[in-house]
This record gives structure tokens, C-alpha cells and sequence, in this order.
């Protein structure tokens, strides 16, 4: 299975290829490639050869016309890394800029199509981040699209990820669910670790929102052990912040609190800005419930400024609501009056039923194209099928066969020389030559003088 010493592998090779690279193409390529690859391993590396290739792509040999492929794969790892780090508002700027770049590469340059994908995916997330789940969905959806027409799984799989967690935090449970056991099934199959922790780790909060706290409980516990099995730190992280969400849900306060401690911990020291927001929302609603109202409050607080920073609106109105509820039951109305409208706002920009009505429509609309094209491939192979039955009656059955010249008679009477008929009944070609038996019959005489000068 692939492991974090496969992974390690890939990242060497790539280094010793760097180390021999002399054209600057190919040091943009391998860099960005290199960049990509230590995402969930050394991001601050990634994001410093990242930057690297986006300024090779715009200097020396391509200071007039700068190299799209290099700046598009750069990008894919700086919108990365902004998003985990909570940065949201550059994750967009580099997204839009990414976009741009993908308009100006030739559709017809189908060898970059991996690479939009993942750029595509990459946009797609920053938007989830954002709460722009029909624009979040958009994008992954046209990534999926390429992903598909590649034909590599391992593409399909990960926007597939993204759609599932797009799915769910748009209240979306049982589609959301569908996609993401597809998703752990493709990644086992495909012995993707990393991918199938994070895929776990995305179906059991789906469940946990279901209602079915204990099976979220289990698929996660498989998702932290993968992490921890083959040093996967960034998942870990997420993993144990999750796993303290679903003791949440159980009302296990005390191994909630822990989870949520070691996860928070982590994510400071890694500077993982998205999970330690999630850490404290989470951390906050476990003090709440232990009546621990001042240290509920400092906790909701942080993770609102937190939130405000990273222009984080989903996270936003999450704590405008805990802190809403929070100052209603200390008797600070006015606070909680605040709080209140401020949810209401932020929750109206990010789910409002136009944009719910887009994402429906964006995924029936997806769903009828898959089908089309599934009935459109059977259509083609039955197609396929008829012919060569055809072909297989025509030369099926009895055939009118002359006993003495062995030509076949054809259903309009006609007569035709065996050779001719299957030619033209047939894929078959001749090529002519002569048997044993035939050879002694006519050539009997000079075989028979080769014999005696021997």
C-alpha cells in the first residue's frame, strides 16, 4: 500500500531529478511537481518551492511570454497551503488567478489536463472555505468532468472528496454520504492511504450529522489510525479534532476535551489555522456544556476573531450563534441581540435559496450528464455488437456449397468461388500458396527428377 515511505520515495526521486535539471522548464516542472508532493508533509517547504516556480515562470527565457503550465501548477500548492493555513482571502486571489491561467491554456493541450484538475479542485475548496458552496461546487464539478476524461482514478477520487464535503455542509447528508463511500472504496482500491484517511474522516462527520454518532466514531478511529500508521501529521491533526467532535455529539465531554486539546496543540504548532478554528469552536461548545461559561466565551471569541481574519464566513455566523446563545443564558441581552443579527446576516450571504437551487441544480445536472454518457457508451457498444453479429450470420448456418468446383451459392442464386465469398463476407484476406498433397499431384514429374539426382 502506498505509505509515507512511497510518498518519501516520490519526493526523492523528484529531488534528484531537480538536482540534474539544467533547462529552466524543467526545473519549473519538477519544482512545482516537488511543491505539490509535500503538501501534507512540509507544506512550509512546498509553499517555498511553490513560490520558487512561479518566479521562474515569469523570468529569463520567459520574461516575454511567461510559462502557463509552470504558473498554474505553482499556484495549485500556494492555494493549498493559504487554505490550510486559514488565509483565505490570498487563497482567492491566487485562485482567481489560476483560473485565468487555465482560460489561456489551449483545450487542446490535453497533457495538462491533470494539472487542471487539481487547480480546479484547489479553487473549488477555497470557495468551500469561503461558504460559496454553489461556486465551490461548480468548479469541482468541472474538474470532475476532466478528471473523468483522463480515465485515472486518482483524479476522479479527489474532487469526488471535495464534493462530499461541499454535500454536507450544505445539508446535502445523503448525497454527501453516496460520494464519500464511493470515495473510500475507490482509494482502497487504489491503495491510496492519505486518501482514504481523509475520505473517512469526511464520512464519519457526515454520519455524525445523520445521527449515527457510534459508526462515526468507528470510521474515524480507521481514519486517525491510517494517519498515525504512516506519519501523515496534517490528517492526524484533522482526525483528532474530528474524533472530539463525535464524543461531542455522544456527550463524552471528557474525551471530547481531550481529542480537541491534542488536535489544538498540533495545529499551533504546525500553524494549521483551519483546524485550530475548528479545534476552538468545538472546545468551546465542550466548556459551554461543562458550565464553564467564562472560559465557553473566551474560547468562542478567539475563534471568532480567528474566523474575521481569515474572512472565514461559514466559521462566522457558527460563533455569532454559540455566542448569541451563550450571553442569552448569562442574561446579556443586549450581547446576544448582537450576536443574533449577526448570524442571521452571515448565515443569509452563505445559504440562501438561490444559491441552494444553483447547487441542486449543478448536481442533477451533473448526475443526467453522467448518465447520458453512460447510455451514450452502451448505445455505441451495442452498435458494436450488432455489426459483428453480422458479420457472424453471414457466415453462419449452412451454405449452398457445389460438390464438384466447391463454389457457394449467395441467397440471390448467384454462384461465387469459395475465396470470393468469404473475402466479401468477411474481414479475411488470402494469400495464396500450395499444400503438400497439391504440390505432389501437379508437380509430380519434377519431384520425381529431384529424386533421382539425389
Amino acid at each position: 500500500m502506498e505509505s509515507s515511505t512511497a510518498s518519501s520515495q516520490t519526493i526523492l526521486a523528484l529531488e534528484a531529478q531537480l538536482d540534474q535539471a539544467t533547462d529552466q522548464q524543467t526545473k519549473i516542472d519538477l519544482l512545482h511537481e516537488l511543491a505539490w508532493n509535500l503538501m501534507l508533509q512540509d507544506s512550509k517547504k512546498g509553499h517555498r518551492l511553490a513560490k520558487q516556480a512561479y518566479e521562474l515562470s515569469y523570468s529569463g527565457e520567459f520574461a516575454e511570454t511567461p510559462y502557463l503550465p509552470g504558473i498554474a501548477g505553482s499556484l495549485r500548492s500556494l492555494i493549498a497551503t493559504n487554505t490550510d493555513a486559514g488565509s483565505y482571502d490570498q487563497a482567492l486571489t491566487y485562485s482567481l488567478q489560476a483560473l485565468d491561467v487555465l482560460n489561456k491554456i489551449p483545450d487542446e493541450a490535453t497533457e495538462f489536463n491533470f494539472l487542471k484538475v487539481d487547480v480546479l479542485g484547489a479553487v473549488s475548496w477555497t470557495y468551500r472555505c469561503l461558504g460559496e458552496y454553489a461556486i465551490s461546487a461548480e468548479y469541482a464539478l468541472k474538474g470532475l468532468k476532466i478528471a473523468q476524461l483522463i480515465g485515472e482514478r486518482r483524479y476522479e477520487t479527489g474532487v469526488l472528496n471535495i464534493l462530499s464535503v461541499i454535500y454536507a455542509e450544505s445539508n446535502d447528508l445523503p448525497a454527501a454520504r453516496e460520494v464519500g463511500q464511493k470515495v473510500v472504496q475507490y482509494c482502497h482500491e487504489a491503495e491510496d492511504i492519505r486518501g482514504e484517511s481523509v475520505a473517512l474522516n469526511n464520512l464519519a462527520l457526515t454520519q455524525l450529522e445523520l445521527g449515527d454518532g457510534q459508526q462515526a466514531l468507528e470510521v474515524c478511529e480507521e481514519s486517525l489510525k491510517l494517519a498515525r500508521d504512516h506519519g501523515i501529521e496534517s490528517m492526524i491533526i484533522t482526525a483528532l479534532s474530528t474524533m472530539g467532535e463525535i464524543y461531542l455529539g455522544l456527550n463524552d465531554l471528557v474525551h471530547a476535551e481531550t481529542y480537541l486539546l491534542q488536535s489544538l496543540n498540533l495545529a499551533r504548532e504546525t500553524i494549521a489555522g483551519a483546524d485550530e478554528l475548528q479545534c476552538l469552536i468545538h472546545l468551546g461548545k465542550v466548556y459551554q456544556s461543562q458550565q464553564n461559561d467564562e472560559a465557553a466565551l473566551a474560547t468562542f471569541q478567539e475563534a471568532l476573531s480567528l474566523s474575521q481574519a481569515a474572512n472565514d464566513r461559514r466559521s462566522q455566523f457558527q460563533c455569532h450563534e454559540l455566542l448569541s446563545g451563550l450571553y442569552e443564558q448569562q442574561g446579556d441581552l443586549g450581547s446576544a441581540l448582537h450576536h443574533f443579527k449577526q448570524y442571521h446576516l452571515i448565515k443569509e450571504q452563505v445559504f440562501n435559496e438561490t444559491a441552494d437551487h444553483k447547487l441542486r441544480n449543478l448536481r442533477i445536472s451533473h448526475e443526467v450528464e453522467t448518465l447520458k454518457n453512460e447510455s451514450d457508451i452502451h448505445r455505441l457498444k451495442n452498435i458494436e455488437l450488432q455489426a459483428a453479429l453480422e458479420q457472424v450470420k453471414q457466415l453462419s448456418g449452412l451454405l449452398p456449397i457445389c460438390a464438384s468446383c466447391k463454389k457457394i451459392r449467395d441467397d440471390a442464386g448467384y454462384w461465387h468461388d469459395v475465396a470470393v465469398y468469404i473475402r466479401d463476407h468477411s474481414e479475411a484476406e488470402f494469400s495464396h500458396g500450395m499444400c503438400p498433397d497439391c504440390m505432389g499431384n501437379l508437380y509430380a514429374e519434377l519431384e520425381e527428377r529431384r529424386k533421382n539426382k539425389r
